[in-house]
């Protein structure tokens, strides 16, 4: 009767053990494209966009090269506010390339923009979002949690404590098993 019990509490914390892993997984990560952004080209097919910095600050003087399915259309600087313009563009996608990396746009000729598309393009350098965690100064932070999250992370993390689980659980099922009264 012992033996019955306790297969069934082994299955029951079996059944449960798989349930509960889904759970206790973290989101799939998922990496989207960047968005393209839609700028409408003025008279003459005129692209015309500023250089800001993260704290948006113009960027005088940096170098912005427009390119097209990897081929450089045109190169320009930017003025003393930050702003460039480049004339002569016709609608299609262009990579814009500054100081601070590669930006897509849509660029749409005189009168055939998209309602929702913009004038003028705003080209933020030096954006990285960087995630911190702040810790008092006499308190240590806690750990961060390891590439593989969740319970197979937590028994990789502790493997003598997992060992020590399983010789558990084979231990006290054999040991009930024997513990049967002697027959008289």
């Amino acid at each position: 009767m012992k033996i019955v019990v306790a297969q069934r509490i082994a299955a029951a914390m079996a059944c449960f053990g798989m349930l509960i892993q889904p759970a206790l997984a973290g989101a799939p990560i998922v990496e989207s494209a960047p968005a393209v952004a839609d700028i409408a080209l003025s008279n003459g097919g005129v692209f015309v966009g500023k250089v800001v910095t993260a704290q948006g600050a113009p960027l005088a003087k940096v170098a912005v090269s427009l390119q097209q399915a990897g081929n450089e259309v045109a190169k320009t600087t930017t003025d003393a506010e930050g702003v460039f313009a480049v004339q002569g563009l016709r609608g299609g996608l262009y990579q814009v390339v500054s100081e601070g990396g590669v930006v897509s746009y849509r660029l749409w000729a005189e009168n055939t923009a998209p309602p929702a598309a913009n004038q003028s393009a705003l080209i933020v350098t030096g954006g990285d979002v960087v995630n911190g965690q702040y810790c008092p100064p006499m308190a240590p932070c806690p750990p961060t949690p390891s590439k593989g999250a969740g319970v197979l992370g937590w028994m990789r993390e502790h493997p003598l404590l997992v060992a020590a689980g399983v010789a558990t659980a084979i231990a006290v099922p054999l040991a009930l098993a024997d513990d049967d009264d002697p027959a008289s």
